[in-house]
């Protein structure tokens, strides 16, 4: 994925996750229209940018984009149940680039179930519509165009006894990318099934024993004469956080198989990590991380591992200011399961930094640089860039 745009949709996980926990640790004042037990809270962002490397190339070429983005978030919580939703829609427009000019919108919504006898029960769905139009046609790369995911994720968890707990866990996905051999290079999706059993067992007041055991299954499209379906299976052991208001974790690591395309099967080092700390009233840090293997994006029958971690801190010196700091980093192996091309490897380091201040009480201005540097075993997918926002967000 050495030329595509961006991260794909785990690395997205990882990154909203640390956004979240870090937000989410320090208290916030209650917004949105009320309905009794429901919140409806609508927003919009205004946004500059300016990416010295919107091709994500050795070759760089700067533009500054314009970006608007309105959405509505909803809330709701019952006695023994509640939910979230979101919906949203962002057009980026790109001053000299043109034909980078993308529109994206998305919805998510989950739902949750508690019962008095040790039972719950989460239930959620995702959707990610995004499109550009960088054509062959019309002088583009050839690289970025429509592309939709959908995904659907549940979690039944039971309280077995005082010290044992058991959850369930499936996942559906599926990735689409247009096709259009006159307009643009191949490009890869697949679609996505996994099941996952995990064991916790309480050890002291404050931590869990964790046992973890997982089944991915795949079919990737593009496949022609051979196999386009695989299969992974990990099984990993850690610890786990109890009863704790300060600091949450899970530490996982263990093994990883895959087969894909009826080749040889790869075997892999894989962990699972992600860690909220609330220091003090105004300082969290946070740290995610996981690997895993996948189909390749942009080589026809070839399986992809990945190992992603990031960490940051968030500091709020007073009500108004909030600030964040975080670094990243990301490897890419491409194993070449099917053919005998060797292995290829991608390793991608980022640095961000973001403030927000509240102007007032419905009104945010945020400024916010990133720094990216990826080496590559082919010297044509090394790149760097660095990329500085400012924005207004308006939020009842």
């Amino acid at each position: 994925m050495s030329t595509l745009k961006g991260y794909n949709h785990r690395t997205v996980v990882i990154l909203l996750l640390m956004a979240t926990l870090s937000v989410c640790s320090f208290a916030q004042e209650s917004r949105g229209f009320k309905f009794n037990n429901l919140s409806v809270s609508p927003f919009v962002n205004l946004e500059y940018a300016y990416d010295s490397n919107v091709y994500y190339t050795k070759e760089a070429a700067g533009d500054s984009i314009l970006t608007v983005n309105p959405g509505v978030d909803l809330t709701y919580k019952g006695n023994d149940w509640g939910l979230t939703g979101n919906g949203w829609f962002a057009y980026d427009k790109y001053l000299d680039i043109d034909t980078l000019n993308a529109t994206r919108y998305g919805e998510s919504f989950e739902v949750y179930k508690e019962t008095a006898n040790g039972f719950r029960l989460v239930l959620g769905q995702k959707y990610l519509k995004s499109g550009q139009n960088d054509s062959l046609a019309d002088g583009g790369r050839g690289l970025w165009r429509s592309r939709d995911e959908l995904s659907f994720n549940s979690a039944l968890s039971y309280q077995v006894s005082e010290k044992t707990s058991l959850t369930l866990t499936g996942v559906y996905s599926d990735l689409n990318y247009a096709k259009d051999p006159v307009k643009y290079y191949d490009l890869y999706g697949w679609s996505e099934w996994s099941l996952g059993l995990e064991g916790a067992y309480k050890i002291t007041e404050k931590s869990n024993l964790l046992l973890n055991g997982g089944y991915q299954n795949y079919t990737s499209d593009g496949a022609k004469g051979i196999s386009s379906g695989s299969t992974g299976y990990s099984l990993m052991a850690g610890i786990g956080s109890a009863a704790t208001k300060k600091i949450t974790y899970r530490i996982l690591t263990g093994a990883s198989w895959f087969q894909y395309a009826e080749g040889d099967q790869l075997v892999g080092w894989t962990y699972s990590l992600d860690s909220s700390w609330v220091i003090n009233k105004k300082l969290v840090a946070t740290i995610a991380g996981s690997s895993y293997f996948q189909p390749s994006e942009q080589e026809q029958n070839q399986a992809t591992q990945v190992y992603a971690l990031s960490t940051g801190l968030s500091y709020r010196p007073m009500g108004k200011l909030t600030t964040r700091f975080d670094i990243s980093y990301r490897r890419e192996e491409n194993q070449f399961a099917v053919s005998s091309g060797g292995m290829n490897t991608e390793d991608r380091y980022s640095i961000r930094a973001r403030a927000d201040y509240q102007l007032m009480r419905y009104a945010t201005v945020y400024l916010g640089a990133e720094y990216q540097d990826q080496l590559s075993d082919e010297d044509k997918y090394s790149f760097d860039r660095y990329r500085g926002t400012m924005g207004l967000s308006f939020r009842y």
